[in-house]
């Protein structure tokens, strides 16, 4: 399903290209122009990229270097020590890297330089040997003369610095910058009629009905691997001998062409570069596009609602998500001083997909898709039910994660199926994991207020958490937006009497007090009410006698409706789903407590 779905986009997006690539071409990122003489001398090394002016967050304007991106020889990225047709990488072309310093030729640990560079000789020598240019020569006579050995005190090269071991170059001929090899007219000549050379009969061997287009075309051997965050991995790979299916050893039987793996491949890693179809949850990339030759209307809209922490989206309010979907629904997104029109369709297609990293293995955590309209209301809802104040913040899923994990623990991710179930049930509107209350409850019981400040033991992202848990597990609003004392339930009751009783303690002592009966007592109540509340309503009773006569009438009568609620009688035992209601009945009573003023208090 996602192979067939990257193909139809790459299918889009060629169909809209004024310029498609001829086959065994693609675009790179080139920064560096290495200038020839006739010899095959270098004479200088151009910096050719563009100089683009941005606004920093500070408001003052910066300048940056951008690449020029061009079409040359593709890119094949082997694990092994393999060469391009005219090579972009510094430890081909030079044999040398910039280490400490110095340009160097080996590195403890590694695979010397001059490896790569016999190998970019080898292959380039082959295959420009009988090419004639002026730019082809001198090419060929750098390719022959160059020592690596020779030139660890290059100042060409010692000017690039760490630019030589990760910047790319390509090659001109002293004199004429305008035109780079891979525009010399014999070269690409050579290159196309090699690259649509028919099939040999050694290959159509390994030929097969393709599952993805249909044709029956080459199987391709090993996929193309994808640039994932961090490292570059394949989502189809079955190289190792070790493994046979059918008789068949390496991908052959995944029966996937050559021409769909490199169209799935290009338009997986268009997506995974892109940050506006890209957003990152711990480990996990979530990918999304619609099926359309311009998606980014729907991609905004998405990555806006959805939470794109990277660009300070989990910021947004709840005032910010309506308003976003009321523009999108009227074809505008944007502030009101800067408008810009869109097309956003909620009727196409789109689709998410939730992809890790696992050794050399791209795993698929999920794919879905559905009508675009659809995907945002329920994204919505799963906002507006993780809602638990008022003027609260979205709640991003990297806010969700992160109040999973221990507070000390900085290196600690989220398992991957819990992350994904969250995220499916936001996307599909369905009930929310259990191990997701699990989690959420446990944090809330195991750790320490006071550790870090955005880790405390019960904030509004956790409350919120539960709510929407408890809500949609009963399909009903069971848990308000606000304190609502005619919910009966023992748990909520229980909740507020804690939250009564350790503000009496927190009042008696001016709020001074470095610890509360919620550091001792807290996990203990939630899970036992009947055996720890009676102590520390008898414990209170002295805390009252220390308050002023308006405050132990207004405590005496509060914590007494309360108690009558409960006809007398705590619960033995909460399960999971009454923890999670005593939760927020000490959220909200506390947070009416803190808000109720002197005057209400009295009048009460």
């Amino acid at each position: 399903m996602l192979i067939k779905a990257l193909c139809d986009y790459a299918d889009k997006h060629e169909e809209s290209s004024e310029e498609r690539l001829p086959q065994g071409w693609s675009y790179q990122n080139i920064s560096y122009r290495i200038m020839l003489a006739e010899n095959g001398e270098v004479k200088d090394i151009l910096d050719i990229r563009q100089e683009k002016k941005q606004v920093g967050k500070n408001g003052k304007e910066k300048v940056h270097k951008v690449d020029i991106k061009t079409a040359m020889p593709k890119r094949h990225n082997k694990s092994t020590v393999f060469s391009e047709i005219i090579e972009h990488r510094g430890k081909y072309i030079f044999g040398l890297q910039f280490s400490k310093g110095s340009l160097v030729t080996e590195e403890e640990g590694k695979r010397p330089y001059r490896e790569y560079y016999n190998e970019f000789k080898s292959k380039n020598s082959s295959f420009f040997e009988e090419l004639d240019s002026d730019l082809c020569n001198a090419y060929k006579a750098f390719i022959q003369n160059w020592n690596p050995e020779e030139q660890k005190e290059n100042s060409l090269l010692l000017k690039l610095k760490n630019d030589l071991n990760n910047r790319c170059f390509d090659f001109a001929l002293d004199g004429h910058p305008e035109k780079p090899l891979q525009a010399d007219e014999k070269f690409i000549e050579k290159f196309n009629q090699q690259n649509s050379e028919p099939i040999s009969e050694t290959d159509s061997e390994n030929k097969s009905m393709c599952c993805i287009t249909g044709k029956y075309e080459k199987t391709v051997d090993i996929h193309e691997p994808v640039s994932f965050p961090g490292g570059q991995c394949r989502l189809v790979s079955m190289k190792h001998n070790a493994f046979h299916s059918y008789g068949k050893k390496f991908s052959y039987n995944s029966s996937i062409s050559e021409a769909a793996m490199k169209k799935y491949t290009s338009a997986l890693n268009y997506l995974l570069s892109d940050k506006s179809h890209r957003i990152l949850i711990d480990d996990m990339a979530v990918v999304f596009f619609a099926m359309k030759n311009d998606d980014s209307a729907e991609c905004d809209e998405f990555s806006f609602i959805f939470g794109d922490t990277k660009s300070g989206q989990e910021q947004m309010t709840e005032q910010g998500i309506n308003g976003a979907v009321q523009k999108a629904s009227s074809g505008i997104i944007g502030d009101t001083e800067s408008v810009q029109r869109i097309s956003a369709d909620n009727d196409v297609q789109f689709y998410i997909a939730g992809l890790t990293a696992n050794s050399s293995r791209l795993c698929q955590k999920f794919f879905c898709k559905g009508r675009f309209g659809d995907m945002i209301n329920n994204l919505k809802k799963h906002q507006q039910d993780m809602k638990i104040d008022e003027g609260q913040r979205s709640v991003s899923f990297f806010s969700i994660a992160s109040q999973l994990k221990p507070p000390r623990s900085k290196d600690t991710t989220i398992a991957p199926p819990l992350m994904t179930s969250i995220v499916l049930s936001a996307i599909n509107g369905t009930k929310y994991p259990h191990a997701l209350l699990e989690n959420v409850i446990r944090r809330i019981k195991t750790d320490r207020d006071g550790e870090n400040e955005h880790y405390t033991k019960l904030n509004s992202v956790r409350a919120g958490i539960i709510k929407a848990c408890l809500n949609r597990k009963y399909n009903k609003e069971e848990i308000t937006m606000h304190l609502n004392e005619q919910n009966y339930d023992p748990a909520y009751v229980c909740g507020r009497l804690f939250a009564v009783l350790e503000k009496i303690q927190q009042d008696q002592a001016n709020g001074k007090l470095s610890s509360t009966i919620k550091d001792s007592y807290f996990s203990s109540a939630a899970t036992k009410p009947s055996s720890v509340l009676p102590k520390l309503i008898q414990l209170s009773q002295h805390h009252l006698d220390k308050l002023s006569e308006p405050s132990r009438i207004f405590y005496n009568k509060l914590v007494g409706n309360i108690i009558d609620l409960l006809d007398d009688s705590f619960p033995q035992t909460l399960g999971l789903d009454g923890q999670g209601r005593f939760i927020i009945g000490y959220y909200q009573q506390n947070k009416a407590l803190y808000t109720t003023n002197s005057e209400n208090r009295k009048d009460g």
